[in-house]
């Protein structure tokens, strides 16, 4: 006899070809490092996820960013430069393998020609050397496709809706225990344990430790084989960001 976990034996995506997935992603940014001026930052992009078929094993996703936002309690500064460099991650084709991870990136020549195009124009009206750093630092990860999908697999980015955590489940291999590297954190390295279970919804529940982090958990529900939304919540002494992803229809 298979010992299941939670009632919930194997989980997967089923891709429906043709289908258009509208998500919200958002990232909430609280920094408190300063007590008497805390500072509240939401990023938000309104996002369209596609299955166009499949490449040999992979499934093929098209990601469009239809709309990029950005709210606060305080004045952003470089608020269209900071939208056109997401733009930049714009009209990806992604392959997918069976746990929902990215494995491959079918158009990354396009997705870097198209920001070398961006970048030249933007380099007319921003200047500097950090600038110019950060602009190289964007191209290294277009040109690399490795980077690429690590940094497209953060979980400010996609990495709530590709998390490569789906698969067959054995009570006595739970919880799914792997590493995770938090760049809004300095880059420190936390322990993710997930249980999966399904009672009304499948739900993915997330804890994360780490040295430096005092907090650490979200989960993620789906119904339907369609995830309905995530949230991941980390905090150190300085900073929450809150990562919340929400199905539109």
């Amino acid at each position: 006899m298979i010992s299941i976990v939670h009632g919930l034996r194997e989980y997967h995506l089923e891709p429906k070809v043709g289908a258009r997935y509208s998500y919200r992603f958002e990232t909430i940014v609280d920094d408190f490092s300063n007590k008497r001026s805390p500072v509240h930052k939401s990023y938000i992009r309104e996002v369209q996820i596609m299955p166009i078929g499949k490449e040999g094993y992979l499934d093929v996703y098209q990601i469009f960013t239809a709309r990029i936002s950005i709210k606060s309690n305080v004045a952003v500064a470089d608020e269209y430069l900071i939208k056109q460099i997401g733009y930049a991650f714009d009209e990806i084709e992604a392959g997918v393998d069976y746990t929902g991870k990215i494995v491959r990136i079918f158009n990354k020549e396009e997705l870097s020609s198209r920001w070398d195009k961006t970048k030249e124009r933007l380099e007319v009206e921003y200047e500097g050397k950090f600038i110019q750093n950060y602009f190289s630092q964007i191209s290294k990860i277009l040109n690399d496709e490795t980077r690429l999908i690590e940094f497209l697999s953060t979980y400010k980015m996609f990495g709530l809706y590709f998390h490569g955590l789906f698969g067959n489940y054995l009570l006595w291999e739970m919880p799914i225990v792997r590493k995770k590297i938090v760049d809004d954190f300095k880059n420190c390295e936390a322990e993710e344990k997930i249980h999966p279970e399904k009672k009304e919804w499948v739900r993915y529940q997330i804890e994360g430790r780490s040295e430096n982090i005092n907090k650490y958990e979200g989960e993620l529900l789906y119904k339907d084989y369609q995830l309905q939304e995530a949230l991941i919540e980390i905090e150190d002494d300085t900073q929450s960001v809150k990562y919340a992803t929400l199905f539109l229809g």
